[in-house]
């Protein structure tokens, strides 16, 4: 498990979802969670920097780095929802302009339809704090969505594992590329209900294409 948590911490940086040391990806295992270190490259990270965490006390159960900043909103959002198994945080550069815009990723491409029927923004609070991660927890909850944004600061994408959330985390920032461009163009032509609804129902036998 643990090695499968920096492979995709890995992928997330040099995909370019993350720059530097920002965002922060995580994974559950019943009561405990492993989860990436804070202020360390990715690139530099090992799988001895990784630390578990007990989900409901915040304890540090294994390992010698601080973890993320961004611990507590991993717990919170693990709490509230036992079939979350894993969590990609992320700044990517797009989804990010929507989340400082304060503006919702409209449904502009069916594949939106994995994470919901848009990418809702939860309200601003100061990273690292509960209020952020309250926020968080409360607006997955509300828009019944596996990805938000976090206003003035990024993305979340969540699943039950962590290819799941690190495809969610992809599809976020490519919808949000694809958003920008029709406003640019001033033409934004979102998907109806039933199309997402017809593609959400396309995806469950989806094997390529």
């Amino acid at each position: 498990m643990r090695k499968e948590l920096l492979k995709y911490a890995k992928m997330s940086s040099k995909s370019g979802l993350t720059v530097g040391t920002t965002g922060n990806v995580s994974v559950r295992k019943e009561d405990s969670m492993f989860i990436t270190p804070s202020a360390l490259p990715y690139d530099e990270m090992e799988l001895d920097d990784l630390l578990e965490v007990n989900v409901h006390s915040g304890e540090i159960v294994k390992g010698h780095r601080n973890p993320s900043s961004e611990t507590s909103m991993h717990r919170y959002i693990y709490e509230k929802d036992e079939s979350i198994g894993a969590i990609v945080h992320t700044h990517s550069t797009y989804a990010t302009i929507f989340a400082c815009a304060n503006l919702p990723i409209p449904p502009v491409h069916y594949t939106i339809a994995d994470v919901g029927r848009e990418v809702p923004v939860a309200p601003y609070a100061r990273y690292g704090s509960e209020k952020l991660a309250q926020y968080a927890v409360e607006t997955i909850a509300k828009e019944k969505c596996n990805g938000i944004l976090l206003a003035n600061h990024g993305v979340v994408a969540v699943g039950e594992t962590l290819a799941d959330a690190y495809r969610r985390a992809e599809v976020i920032e490519e919808v949000a590329h694809l958003a920008y461009g029709s406003y640019n163009l001033k033409l934004v032509n979102p998907l109806t209900a039933d199309d997402l609804d017809e593609a959400l129902e396309g995806f469950k036998t989806y094997v390529s294409g």
